[in-house]
């Protein structure tokens, strides 16, 4: 199950309970203020009756009021302001002859019949008192008192609309913006999860959807992310270290090819052409002027030399594919003893200088390593070269001696090259053994930044 579908469902149940709970404690807390305002409705509405009634009997002992007419002294109907309980005067033959509510009494809820005998059961209030009128003597009738059932629903209806509905809302648009800030920020580590089979069947549970175990991974995902983080950044020191050792290294060879090298080319220029100017004789001159086109042509060995270790001209002049052979027939002449093979597909054109330079110095190494480590002699070695839209692949094997890779430090050459095609966002690898030659594999994209 998607993890950020898991972290909206759980927000969406956590948004359900809150306002379910928030229903209970509002219909909590009107029951209470009901219950309160039942009982002092019912104390008001007794205590009416029973003044009402002592009054009836006054009337009639004095002569004012026929006993027929007993029940029109009550006036129910003034007691229209208590509104949480029916008071009703019911002859014996149960006839309705008066009531506080006559015109609302018979008016229904609007509410579902079920939802309305929840809420009666809820709320409790199914108390119905009832209070016989005997006058002279005689039953003629009953005071009935009950809960008004549509005056609570009224306060429960008006505190929701009021009150509660507002808090609803509120927290409905903060589950959202939770839900959508979850969201953005999970998106990306839903990425760095493990993929499950794709053949799996999915689990018909109804319960499948609660399952967090993407979500706890999330967790142990992060933790490995960190120590990733931390074992590159060490491996980024580590190689800072190495291409600041090489460079000097570099440095240094270069500072010694020009102190050496060119410095006693330099010098010998200088003193054949002050040969020249003191010759006594055209032929002395001649002789002079012959050494210096030797030194120029042995000086301009040594500059390309150079230029070749920093940045091969062949690339700029023969492109890729013709930089690599020429680089690879060279090695072939002077390895006569070893069986090698160049396939070149695709094409590399579209390779922009750092991909190209990346090409050629993992062949080059690749072959100085061989050189150096396969072996003395019959070694097969297979240079394969491919680029199409979308990646290049570098292919480079033999059978020689191998190593062992725990054993190796990788050297900077191994380090540089793989250095080189992570930058590039590509993938590096090395298999290998004592007796089972090098297989050395690297593909990058053709497009991109380097990092």
């Amino acid at each position: 199950m998607n993890l950020i579908l898991q972290v909206n469902l759980i927000i969406v149940m956590v948004f359900i309970i809150m306002c379910g709970l928030g229903v209970k404690s509002t219909l909590d807390d009107i029951r209470l203020r009901v219950d309160h305002e039942l009982d002092v409705s019912t104390e008001v509405a007794n205590y009416v009756i029973e003044a009402q009634i002592a009054r009836v009997e006054m009337a009639l002992s004095q002569q004012d009021l026929s006993l027929s007419e007993w029940s029109s002294l009550f006036h129910l109907k003034d007691l229209h302001d208590i509104s949480h309980v029916d008071i009703e005067l019911i002859a014996n033959n149960g006839v309705l002859l008066d009531s506080n509510h006559p015109t609302t009494a018979n008016l229904p809820t609007g509410l579902p019949l079920w939802l309305e005998k929840r809420l009666k059961t809820y709320l409790g209030h199914t108390e119905v008192i009832i209070t016989p009128i005997i006058i002279a003597g005689q039953h003629k009738g009953d005071i009935v008192i009950s809960p008004n059932f549509r005056a609570e629903w009224n306060d429960i209806h008006a505190y929701i609309k009021k009150s509660l509905m507002p808090l609803i809302l509120t927290f409905f648009i903060g589950s959202l913006i939770i839900a959508i800030i979850a969201s953005l920020i999970l998106w990306p580590v839903t990425d760095m999860l493990p993929k499950k089979n794709q053949h799996t069947q999915p689990s018909r549970s109804p319960f499948a959807l609660l399952r967090l175990n993407q979500l706890l991974a999330v967790n142990k995902q992060l933790k490995l992310l960190k120590q990733r983080y931390v074992d590159t950044d060490q491996k980024v020191d580590v190689l800072n270290q190495q291409l600041m050792t090489i460079q000097e290294s570099e440095r240094k060879r270069l500072s010694a090819e020009l102190h050496d090298e060119i410095g006693q080319h330099l010098t010998a220029i200088q003193f054949d052409l002050n040969n020249i100017k003191h010759s006594a004789s055209l032929d002395e001159a001649k002789t002079s002027a012959a050494a210096i086109d030797s030194v120029h042509s042995r000086m301009t060995t040594i500059v390309r030399s150079m230029l070749q270790r920093l940045r091969p001209p062949e690339l700029t002049e023969l492109g890729v594919k013709g930089a690599v052979t020429e680089l690879f027939n060279d090695w072939v002449i002077r390895h006569p003893h070893h069986h090698a093979n160049l396939l070149i597909e695709g094409d590399f054109n579209q390779l922009d200088e750092t991909r190209q330079l990346t090409l050629y110095r993992i062949v080059q190494e690749c072959l100085t390593n061989i050189s150096r480590h396969a072996g003395a002699e019959n070694v097969q070695v297979d240079v394969n070269l491919q680029c199409n839209h979308d990646s290049v692949y570098i292919s480079v094997n033999d059978n020689g001696n191998g190593y062992h890779p725990e054993l190796s430090n990788n050297g900077y050459g191994l380090t540089g090259m793989r250095e080189r095609v992570e930058a590039l966002s590509g993938s590096f690898d090395i298999a290998t053994g004592p007796g089972k030659g090098v297989a050395l594999s690297a593909s990058f994209p053709t497009q991109g930044v380097a990092e």
